[in-house]
Protein backbone atom coordinates (compact mmCIF):
# COMPACT_ATOMS: atom_id res chain seq x y z
CA UNK A 1 0.00 0.00 0.00
CA UNK A 2 1.37 3.42 -0.98
CA UNK A 3 0.13 6.63 0.55
CA UNK A 4 0.91 10.21 -0.38
CA UNK A 5 -0.61 13.62 0.09
CA UNK A 6 -1.12 13.73 3.90
CA UNK A 7 -4.06 15.74 5.16
CA UNK A 8 -2.11 18.22 7.23
CA UNK A 9 1.33 19.30 6.11
CA UNK A 10 3.19 22.51 5.57
CA UNK A 11 3.30 21.45 1.93
CA UNK A 12 -0.16 19.91 1.81
CA UNK A 13 -2.02 22.89 3.21
CA UNK A 14 -1.04 24.82 0.08
CA UNK A 15 -3.09 22.50 -2.13
CA UNK A 16 -4.29 25.28 -4.39
CA UNK A 17 -1.09 27.35 -4.23
CA UNK A 18 1.81 26.98 -6.60
CA UNK A 19 5.39 27.37 -5.46
CA UNK A 20 8.47 27.64 -7.65
CA UNK A 21 11.49 25.34 -7.70
CA UNK A 22 15.03 26.71 -7.62
CA UNK A 23 15.11 26.34 -11.42
CA UNK A 24 11.89 28.34 -11.83
CA UNK A 25 9.40 25.50 -12.40
CA UNK A 26 6.00 25.99 -10.71
CA UNK A 27 4.34 23.05 -8.94
CA UNK A 28 1.70 22.37 -6.30
CA UNK A 29 3.12 21.09 -2.99
CA UNK A 30 0.09 18.84 -2.53
CA UNK A 31 0.70 16.95 -5.78
CA UNK A 32 2.13 13.43 -5.80
CA UNK A 33 4.77 14.43 -8.37
CA UNK A 34 6.86 17.61 -8.47
CA UNK A 35 8.47 18.77 -11.70
CA UNK A 36 11.60 20.66 -10.58
CA UNK A 37 13.25 21.26 -13.94
CA UNK A 38 13.24 19.82 -17.44
CA UNK A 39 15.19 16.76 -16.32
CA UNK A 40 14.00 16.07 -12.79
CA UNK A 41 10.60 15.03 -11.52
CA UNK A 42 10.25 13.47 -8.08
CA UNK A 43 7.52 11.20 -6.69
CA UNK A 44 6.19 11.84 -3.19
CA UNK A 45 4.56 8.43 -2.65
CA UNK A 46 5.76 6.72 0.55
CA UNK A 47 4.95 3.33 2.12
CA UNK A 48 1.51 3.27 3.74
CA UNK A 49 3.02 2.17 7.05
CA UNK A 50 4.87 5.44 7.55
CA UNK A 51 3.97 7.56 10.56
CA UNK A 52 1.82 10.54 9.52
CA UNK A 53 3.93 13.11 11.39
CA UNK A 54 7.06 11.73 9.78
CA UNK A 55 5.47 12.00 6.35
CA UNK A 56 4.42 15.57 7.07
CA UNK A 57 7.94 16.48 8.14
CA UNK A 58 9.48 14.78 5.12
CA UNK A 59 7.27 16.56 2.62
CA UNK A 60 7.74 19.92 4.33
CA UNK A 61 11.52 19.56 4.43
CA UNK A 62 11.67 18.36 0.83
CA UNK A 63 9.60 21.38 -0.20
CA UNK A 64 12.23 23.68 1.34
CA UNK A 65 14.91 21.78 -0.58
CA UNK A 66 12.95 22.07 -3.82
CA UNK A 67 12.75 25.84 -3.39
CA UNK A 68 16.31 26.39 -2.15
CA UNK A 69 18.50 23.59 -3.56
CA UNK A 70 19.19 22.14 -6.99
CA UNK A 71 16.70 19.72 -8.54
CA UNK A 72 19.30 16.94 -8.58
CA UNK A 73 20.14 17.40 -4.91
CA UNK A 74 16.46 17.43 -3.95
CA UNK A 75 15.89 14.19 -5.84
CA UNK A 76 18.90 12.63 -4.10
CA UNK A 77 17.39 13.41 -0.70
CA UNK A 78 14.05 11.94 -1.77
CA UNK A 79 15.60 8.70 -3.02
CA UNK A 80 17.89 8.29 0.00
CA UNK A 81 15.05 8.75 2.47
CA UNK A 82 12.98 6.21 0.55
CA UNK A 83 15.90 3.78 0.62
CA UNK A 84 16.17 4.22 4.40
CA UNK A 85 12.48 3.31 4.71
CA UNK A 86 12.82 0.40 2.30
CA UNK A 87 15.96 -1.12 3.83
CA UNK A 88 14.82 -0.81 7.45
CA UNK A 89 11.05 -1.18 7.16
CA UNK A 90 10.86 1.79 9.54
CA UNK A 91 7.79 3.95 9.98
CA UNK A 92 9.71 6.74 11.70
CA UNK A 93 13.23 8.15 11.93
CA UNK A 94 14.69 6.50 15.02
CA UNK A 95 18.13 6.03 16.54
CA UNK A 96 17.84 2.24 16.40
CA UNK A 97 16.84 2.15 12.73
CA UNK A 98 19.63 4.53 11.74
CA UNK A 99 22.24 2.47 13.58
CA UNK A 100 20.98 -0.74 11.96
CA UNK A 101 20.90 0.87 8.53
CA UNK A 102 24.45 2.13 8.85
CA UNK A 103 25.61 -1.34 9.85
CA UNK A 104 23.90 -2.87 6.80
CA UNK A 105 25.49 -0.49 4.28
CA UNK A 106 28.66 -1.57 2.52
CA UNK A 107 31.71 0.70 2.68
CA UNK A 108 31.03 2.06 -0.81
CA UNK A 109 27.40 2.81 0.16
CA UNK A 110 28.08 4.86 3.28
CA UNK A 111 27.63 8.03 1.25
CA UNK A 112 23.89 7.24 1.16
CA UNK A 113 23.71 7.83 4.89
CA UNK A 114 26.14 10.73 4.63
CA UNK A 115 23.78 12.58 2.32
CA UNK A 116 20.69 11.72 4.36
CA UNK A 117 22.44 12.94 7.52
CA UNK A 118 22.48 16.51 6.24
CA UNK A 119 18.82 16.25 5.18
CA UNK A 120 17.71 14.96 8.59
CA UNK A 121 19.68 17.65 10.43
CA UNK A 122 18.12 20.28 8.18
CA UNK A 123 14.69 18.73 8.85
CA UNK A 124 15.19 19.26 12.58
CA UNK A 125 16.71 22.70 12.04
CA UNK A 126 13.63 23.80 10.08
CA UNK A 127 11.46 22.86 13.07
CA UNK A 128 9.31 20.20 11.40
CA UNK A 129 8.14 17.15 13.34
CA UNK A 130 9.65 13.72 12.73
CA UNK A 131 13.32 14.10 13.73
CA UNK A 132 13.98 14.06 17.47
CA UNK A 133 16.85 15.61 19.41
CA UNK A 134 18.12 12.07 20.14
CA UNK A 135 18.46 11.45 16.39
CA UNK A 136 20.26 14.78 16.00
CA UNK A 137 22.72 13.91 18.79
CA UNK A 138 23.46 10.58 17.11
CA UNK A 139 24.01 12.10 13.67
CA UNK A 140 26.19 14.92 14.94
CA UNK A 141 28.46 12.37 16.58
CA UNK A 142 28.97 10.42 13.33
CA UNK A 143 31.73 11.03 10.82
CA UNK A 144 30.55 9.37 7.63
CA UNK A 145 32.67 8.79 4.54
CA UNK A 146 31.23 10.79 1.67
CA UNK A 147 30.95 10.04 -2.02
CA UNK A 148 34.05 12.08 -2.81
CA UNK A 149 34.41 14.11 -5.98
CA UNK A 150 38.19 14.19 -6.29
CA UNK A 151 39.53 16.85 -3.96
CA UNK A 152 36.28 18.80 -3.93
CA UNK A 153 34.55 17.02 -1.09
CA UNK A 154 36.27 17.09 2.28
CA UNK A 155 35.34 15.85 5.73
CA UNK A 156 32.47 17.41 7.62
CA UNK A 157 28.84 17.98 6.72
CA UNK A 158 28.48 20.64 4.00
CA UNK A 159 24.75 21.00 4.68
CA UNK A 160 24.52 21.34 8.44
CA UNK A 161 28.08 21.97 9.65
CA UNK A 162 30.13 25.18 9.73
CA UNK A 163 30.70 27.14 6.55
CA UNK A 164 34.20 27.21 5.14
CA UNK A 165 35.88 30.57 4.60
CA UNK A 166 35.26 30.17 0.88
CA UNK A 167 31.56 29.46 1.41
CA UNK A 168 31.22 32.52 3.64
CA UNK A 169 32.95 34.64 1.00
CA UNK A 170 30.67 33.23 -1.71
CA UNK A 171 27.56 33.96 0.37
CA UNK A 172 28.59 37.54 1.13
CA UNK A 173 29.64 38.20 -2.48
CA UNK A 174 26.26 36.95 -3.67
CA UNK A 175 24.33 38.92 -1.03
CA UNK A 176 26.12 42.19 -1.85
CA UNK A 177 25.39 41.71 -5.53
CA UNK A 178 21.79 40.60 -4.94
CA UNK A 179 20.82 43.61 -2.85
CA UNK A 180 22.43 45.96 -5.40
CA UNK A 181 20.37 44.30 -8.15
CA UNK A 182 17.27 44.32 -5.90
CA UNK A 183 17.03 40.53 -6.13
CA UNK A 184 16.46 40.53 -2.37
CA UNK A 185 14.89 43.14 -0.11
CA UNK A 186 17.22 45.39 1.85
CA UNK A 187 15.69 44.23 5.14
CA UNK A 188 16.36 40.58 4.25
CA UNK A 189 19.93 41.52 3.36
CA UNK A 190 20.37 43.36 6.65
CA UNK A 191 19.21 40.31 8.60
CA UNK A 192 21.46 37.94 6.64
CA UNK A 193 24.46 40.23 7.13
CA UNK A 194 23.75 40.49 10.87
CA UNK A 195 23.61 36.71 11.18
CA UNK A 196 26.85 36.30 9.26
CA UNK A 197 28.80 39.01 11.10
CA UNK A 198 27.55 38.56 14.68
CA UNK A 199 26.61 34.85 14.85
CA UNK A 200 23.88 35.80 17.30
CA UNK A 201 20.58 33.96 17.74
CA UNK A 202 17.55 35.20 15.77
CA UNK A 203 15.76 36.09 19.02
CA UNK A 204 18.63 38.43 19.91
CA UNK A 205 18.65 40.08 16.51
CA UNK A 206 14.88 40.54 16.67
CA UNK A 207 15.31 42.40 20.00
CA UNK A 208 17.67 45.05 18.58
CA UNK A 209 16.70 48.72 18.73
CA UNK A 210 18.22 51.79 17.15
CA UNK A 211 20.00 52.88 20.31
CA UNK A 212 21.94 49.61 20.33
CA UNK A 213 24.07 50.95 17.48
CA UNK A 214 27.07 52.78 18.85
CA UNK A 215 29.80 54.76 17.10
CA UNK A 216 32.75 55.53 19.36
CA UNK A 217 34.91 58.42 18.19
CA UNK A 218 38.53 58.16 19.27
CA UNK A 219 41.89 59.70 18.53
CA UNK A 220 42.29 57.39 15.55
CA UNK A 221 39.66 55.64 13.45
CA UNK A 222 36.18 55.38 15.00
CA UNK A 223 35.03 52.12 16.60
CA UNK A 224 31.63 50.62 15.84
CA UNK A 225 29.80 48.51 18.38
CA UNK A 226 26.47 46.73 18.66
CA UNK A 227 24.94 46.27 22.12
CA UNK A 228 23.13 42.96 21.68
CA UNK A 229 20.42 41.96 24.18
CA UNK A 230 21.11 38.65 25.90
CA UNK A 231 18.81 35.65 25.60
CA UNK A 232 18.24 32.24 27.23
CA UNK A 233 19.10 33.53 30.72
CA UNK A 234 16.52 32.52 33.33
CA UNK A 235 14.55 35.30 34.95
CA UNK A 236 15.90 37.94 32.59
CA UNK A 237 13.38 40.50 31.34
CA UNK A 238 13.12 41.46 27.67
CA UNK A 239 16.26 43.48 26.82
CA UNK A 240 17.25 43.14 30.49
CA UNK A 241 20.98 42.67 29.83
CA UNK A 242 23.41 43.27 26.98
CA UNK A 243 26.79 42.31 25.66
CA UNK A 244 28.69 44.77 23.52
CA UNK A 245 30.17 43.42 20.30
CA UNK A 246 32.66 45.21 18.05
CA UNK A 247 31.40 45.22 14.46
CA UNK A 248 32.63 46.35 11.07
CA UNK A 249 31.58 49.73 9.73
CA UNK A 250 29.79 47.96 6.86
CA UNK A 251 27.37 46.25 9.25
CA UNK A 252 26.95 49.43 11.28
CA UNK A 253 25.94 51.39 8.17
CA UNK A 254 23.56 48.67 6.96
CA UNK A 255 21.80 48.40 10.32
CA UNK A 256 21.61 52.17 10.66
CA UNK A 257 19.94 52.38 7.25
CA UNK A 258 17.55 49.57 8.18
CA UNK A 259 16.67 51.43 11.39
CA UNK A 260 15.99 54.59 9.40
CA UNK A 261 13.55 52.63 7.25
CA UNK A 262 11.83 51.33 10.40
CA UNK A 263 11.55 54.84 11.85
CA UNK A 264 10.11 56.08 8.55
CA UNK A 265 7.48 53.31 8.66
CA UNK A 266 6.58 54.25 12.23
CA UNK A 267 6.34 57.95 11.31
CA UNK A 268 3.95 57.08 8.49
CA UNK A 269 1.83 54.98 10.86
CA UNK A 270 1.41 57.73 13.47
CA UNK A 271 1.14 60.51 10.90
CA UNK A 272 4.05 62.56 12.22
CA UNK A 273 7.74 62.66 13.05
CA UNK A 274 9.17 60.54 15.85
CA UNK A 275 11.32 62.42 18.38
CA UNK A 276 15.02 61.46 18.66
CA UNK A 277 14.67 59.77 22.06
CA UNK A 278 11.70 57.65 21.02
CA UNK A 279 13.27 56.95 17.62
CA UNK A 280 16.15 55.26 19.44
CA UNK A 281 13.64 52.82 20.93
CA UNK A 282 12.21 51.81 17.54
CA UNK A 283 13.19 48.24 16.65
CA UNK A 284 15.67 47.77 13.82
CA UNK A 285 13.53 44.89 12.54
CA UNK A 286 9.84 45.76 12.85
CA UNK A 287 6.69 43.71 13.27
CA UNK A 288 4.89 45.52 10.47
CA UNK A 289 1.61 43.71 11.06
CA UNK A 290 1.49 44.93 14.66
CA UNK A 291 2.46 48.42 13.51
CA UNK A 292 -0.95 48.67 11.85
CA UNK A 293 -2.46 48.91 15.35
CA UNK A 294 -0.42 52.02 16.18
CA UNK A 295 -2.25 55.27 15.43
CA UNK A 296 -0.48 57.99 17.41
CA UNK A 297 2.66 58.75 19.41
CA UNK A 298 1.05 57.82 22.75
CA UNK A 299 0.18 54.36 21.49
CA UNK A 300 3.66 54.03 20.07
CA UNK A 301 5.20 54.94 23.43
CA UNK A 302 2.99 52.41 25.19
CA UNK A 303 3.99 49.64 22.78
CA UNK A 304 7.70 50.39 23.13
CA UNK A 305 7.95 51.26 26.82
CA UNK A 306 4.89 49.60 28.37
CA UNK A 307 4.34 46.25 30.02
CA UNK A 308 4.86 44.25 26.83
CA UNK A 309 7.70 46.10 25.05
CA UNK A 310 8.45 43.34 22.54
CA UNK A 311 5.26 43.73 20.51
CA UNK A 312 6.69 45.91 17.72
CA UNK A 313 9.76 43.72 17.29
CA UNK A 314 9.86 41.32 14.36
CA UNK A 315 8.67 37.80 15.12
CA UNK A 316 11.14 34.96 14.77
CA UNK A 317 8.91 33.44 12.09
CA UNK A 318 9.26 36.57 9.96
CA UNK A 319 13.06 36.50 10.32
CA UNK A 320 13.06 32.81 9.38
CA UNK A 321 11.02 33.76 6.30
CA UNK A 322 13.57 36.45 5.45
CA UNK A 323 16.37 33.87 5.55
CA UNK A 324 14.25 31.49 3.48
CA UNK A 325 13.73 34.18 0.83
CA UNK A 326 17.49 34.69 0.71
CA UNK A 327 18.00 30.94 0.34
CA UNK A 328 15.55 30.80 -2.57
CA UNK A 329 17.28 33.66 -4.35
CA UNK A 330 20.87 32.64 -3.57
CA UNK A 331 23.17 31.44 -6.34
CA UNK A 332 26.18 30.96 -4.02
CA UNK A 333 27.75 27.52 -4.45
CA UNK A 334 29.77 25.38 -2.07
CA UNK A 335 33.26 24.51 -3.31
CA UNK A 336 32.87 21.20 -1.46
CA UNK A 337 29.82 19.90 -3.28
CA UNK A 338 29.05 22.20 -6.19
CA UNK A 339 25.51 22.62 -4.76
CA UNK A 340 23.80 25.78 -3.56
CA UNK A 341 24.84 26.63 -0.01
CA UNK A 342 22.12 25.86 2.54
CA UNK A 343 21.37 28.85 4.75
CA UNK A 344 20.79 28.33 8.46
CA UNK A 345 21.07 30.69 11.42
CA UNK A 346 22.64 27.88 13.44
CA UNK A 347 25.32 27.28 10.81
CA UNK A 348 26.55 30.86 11.22
CA UNK A 349 27.00 30.23 14.97
CA UNK A 350 28.81 26.97 14.29
CA UNK A 351 31.03 28.80 11.83
CA UNK A 352 32.01 31.53 14.29
CA UNK A 353 32.77 29.04 17.05
CA UNK A 354 34.83 26.83 14.76
CA UNK A 355 36.76 29.79 13.38
CA UNK A 356 37.58 31.02 16.88
CA UNK A 357 38.77 27.57 17.90
CA UNK A 358 40.88 27.28 14.75
CA UNK A 359 42.53 30.59 15.61
CA UNK A 360 43.53 29.26 19.02
CA UNK A 361 40.93 30.74 21.38
CA UNK A 362 39.91 28.70 24.43
CA UNK A 363 36.46 27.59 25.52
CA UNK A 364 35.93 30.55 27.87
CA UNK A 365 36.62 33.14 25.16
CA UNK A 366 34.49 31.27 22.63
CA UNK A 367 31.61 31.08 25.11
CA UNK A 368 31.91 34.83 25.76
CA UNK A 369 31.96 35.75 22.08
CA UNK A 370 28.98 33.50 21.32
CA UNK A 371 27.06 34.84 24.35
CA UNK A 372 27.02 31.61 26.36
CA UNK A 373 26.81 31.87 30.14
CA UNK A 374 29.16 28.89 30.56
CA UNK A 375 31.31 26.54 28.46
CA UNK A 376 29.18 23.39 28.59
CA UNK A 377 27.68 23.99 25.12
CA UNK A 378 30.85 25.20 23.41
CA UNK A 379 31.75 21.74 22.07
CA UNK A 380 29.00 21.86 19.46
CA UNK A 381 30.61 24.98 17.96
CA UNK A 382 34.10 23.50 17.84
CA UNK A 383 33.63 20.48 15.60
CA UNK A 384 36.29 19.74 13.00
CA UNK A 385 35.41 21.43 9.79
CA UNK A 386 36.14 20.81 6.14
CA UNK A 387 38.02 24.12 6.03
CA UNK A 388 40.97 22.44 7.73
CA UNK A 389 41.04 19.66 5.12
CA UNK A 390 41.12 21.86 2.03
CA UNK A 391 44.42 23.49 1.05
CA UNK A 392 44.15 25.43 -2.18
CA UNK A 393 47.11 24.84 -4.51
CA UNK A 394 47.67 24.41 -8.24
CA UNK A 395 46.28 20.87 -8.20
CA UNK A 396 43.35 21.31 -5.84
CA UNK A 397 42.28 24.73 -7.15
CA UNK A 398 41.66 23.45 -10.66
CA UNK A 399 39.47 20.62 -9.31
CA UNK A 400 37.49 22.87 -6.98
CA UNK A 401 36.86 25.60 -9.55
CA UNK A 402 33.86 23.96 -11.31
CA UNK A 403 32.20 23.48 -7.92
CA UNK A 404 32.87 26.95 -6.57
CA UNK A 405 31.62 28.76 -9.73
CA UNK A 406 33.22 31.90 -8.32
CA UNK A 407 33.76 33.80 -11.57
CA UNK A 408 30.69 36.01 -11.94
CA UNK A 409 31.51 37.65 -15.26
CA UNK A 410 30.15 36.81 -18.71
CA UNK A 411 32.59 35.18 -21.13
CA UNK A 412 33.01 36.83 -24.55
CA UNK A 413 34.78 35.36 -27.56
CA UNK A 414 36.52 38.59 -28.40
CA UNK A 415 36.74 42.25 -27.45
CA UNK A 416 34.32 43.12 -30.27
CA UNK A 417 31.49 41.21 -28.56
CA UNK A 418 31.93 42.94 -25.22
CA UNK A 419 29.88 45.79 -23.78
CA UNK A 420 32.14 48.88 -24.19
CA UNK A 421 34.30 46.76 -26.47
CA UNK A 422 34.83 49.77 -28.72
CA UNK A 423 36.33 51.75 -25.82
CA UNK A 424 40.06 51.03 -25.29
CA UNK A 425 39.76 52.38 -21.73
CA UNK A 426 37.51 49.44 -20.84
CA UNK A 427 40.32 46.91 -21.30
CA UNK A 428 41.42 45.15 -18.11
CA UNK A 429 45.20 44.50 -18.00
CA UNK A 430 46.89 42.11 -15.60
CA UNK A 431 50.14 42.78 -13.72
CA UNK A 432 52.08 42.04 -16.90
CA UNK A 433 50.03 44.65 -18.79
CA UNK A 434 48.35 41.98 -20.92
CA UNK A 435 44.60 42.54 -21.41
CA UNK A 436 42.45 39.73 -19.98
CA UNK A 437 38.98 41.12 -20.64
CA UNK A 438 36.64 44.09 -20.80
CA UNK A 439 34.92 46.03 -18.02
CA UNK A 440 31.23 46.54 -18.78
CA UNK A 441 30.73 49.07 -16.00
CA UNK A 442 30.22 52.67 -17.08
CA UNK A 443 30.93 53.97 -13.57
CA UNK A 444 34.24 54.58 -11.83
CA UNK A 445 36.06 51.60 -10.28
CA UNK A 446 39.39 51.66 -8.44
CA UNK A 447 39.41 48.04 -7.23
CA UNK A 448 42.12 46.77 -9.58
CA UNK A 449 41.98 43.96 -12.11
CA UNK A 450 41.96 41.16 -9.52
CA UNK A 451 38.54 42.18 -8.25
CA UNK A 452 37.20 41.86 -11.80
CA UNK A 453 37.13 38.07 -11.61
CA UNK A 454 34.46 38.21 -8.89
CA UNK A 455 32.52 41.10 -10.48
CA UNK A 456 29.48 40.60 -12.70
CA UNK A 457 30.52 43.56 -14.89
CA UNK A 458 33.65 41.72 -16.02
CA UNK A 459 33.73 40.18 -19.50
CA UNK A 460 36.76 37.85 -19.69
CA UNK A 461 38.05 37.10 -23.17
CA UNK A 462 38.08 33.45 -24.20
CA UNK A 463 41.66 33.79 -25.44
CA UNK A 464 42.80 36.09 -22.64
CA UNK A 465 45.98 35.18 -20.70
CA UNK A 466 44.14 34.24 -17.51
CA UNK A 467 46.74 31.56 -16.73
CA UNK A 468 49.26 34.37 -16.15
CA UNK A 469 47.04 35.69 -13.37
CA UNK A 470 46.92 32.23 -11.79
CA UNK A 471 50.69 31.85 -11.90
CA UNK A 472 51.13 35.20 -10.16
CA UNK A 473 48.50 34.43 -7.50
CA UNK A 474 49.96 31.05 -6.61
CA UNK A 475 53.48 32.51 -6.52
CA UNK A 476 52.31 35.28 -4.21
CA UNK A 477 50.62 32.75 -1.93
CA UNK A 478 53.80 30.72 -1.69
CA UNK A 479 55.88 33.82 -0.88
CA UNK A 480 53.49 34.72 1.94
CA UNK A 481 53.62 31.17 3.30
CA UNK A 482 57.43 31.12 3.23
CA UNK A 483 57.46 34.44 5.06
CA UNK A 484 55.79 32.68 8.01
CA UNK A 485 52.45 34.50 7.88
CA UNK A 486 49.38 32.95 9.50
CA UNK A 487 47.03 30.75 7.49
CA UNK A 488 44.43 33.52 7.54
CA UNK A 489 46.81 35.74 5.55
CA UNK A 490 48.11 32.90 3.36
CA UNK A 491 44.59 31.90 2.31
CA UNK A 492 43.21 35.42 1.94
CA UNK A 493 43.05 35.21 -1.86
CA UNK A 494 41.63 31.67 -2.14
CA UNK A 495 38.22 32.90 -3.33
CA UNK A 496 39.93 34.97 -6.02
CA UNK A 497 42.10 32.00 -7.02
CA UNK A 498 39.02 29.82 -7.46
CA UNK A 499 37.36 32.58 -9.51
CA UNK A 500 40.34 32.73 -11.88
CA UNK A 501 40.51 28.92 -12.02
CA UNK A 502 36.81 28.90 -12.88
CA UNK A 503 37.41 31.47 -15.61
CA UNK A 504 40.26 29.38 -17.05
CA UNK A 505 38.00 26.31 -17.01
CA UNK A 506 35.19 28.18 -18.78
CA UNK A 507 37.61 29.45 -21.42
CA UNK A 508 38.89 25.93 -22.11
CA UNK A 509 35.33 24.65 -22.51
CA UNK A 510 34.44 27.56 -24.80
CA UNK A 511 37.51 26.99 -26.99
CA UNK A 512 36.65 23.28 -27.25
CA UNK A 513 33.09 24.11 -28.31
CA UNK A 514 34.34 26.60 -30.89
CA UNK A 515 36.75 23.98 -32.27
CA UNK A 516 34.00 21.36 -32.51
CA UNK A 517 31.72 23.84 -34.27
CA UNK A 518 34.46 24.71 -36.78
CA UNK A 519 35.14 21.04 -37.48
CA UNK A 520 31.44 20.36 -38.05
CA UNK A 521 31.20 23.33 -40.38
CA UNK A 522 34.31 22.20 -42.28
CA UNK A 523 32.86 18.69 -42.59
CA UNK A 524 29.58 20.02 -43.92
CA UNK A 525 31.39 22.05 -46.57
CA UNK A 526 33.73 19.16 -47.40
Amino acid sequence: MIRANPKQTDAGRKSTIQVVSKDGYPFKPSDDHWRLNKDVQIALALPGTIDVRTEVGFRSTLLRYAEEASARHTRNMETRFKRYLRDTGASQVTVVDLINWRASLAADEQYQLGGLKGFLLAWHDYGFEGVTSEVVDLLQGWRIQGNEKGAAVASGCPESGPYTDLEMAALLDWANLAVARKDIAFEDYAYLLTLAMTARRPVQIAALRGRDLDREAGDGAPMFRLNIPRAKQRGLAFRGAYRSLAILEDLYLVLRQQHRQSVAAVSEAIGGAVGPALAGEVPIFLNRNKLEDVGNVDELTDYLMGGAPDQLHAKIDSLDSALQRCAKASTAHSERTGEFIRLSALRFRHTRGTKLRREGFGAVIIAELLDHSDTQNVRVYTENTAQEAVVINELVGAKLAPFAQACLGKLVRSEREAIRGDDPRSRVPNDRQHAVGTCGNYGFCASGYRACYTCFHFQPWVDGPHEEVLVDLYAEKERIREAGCSNVIVNANDQLILAVEHCVSMCKDARAEMLDANLLEAGAHG
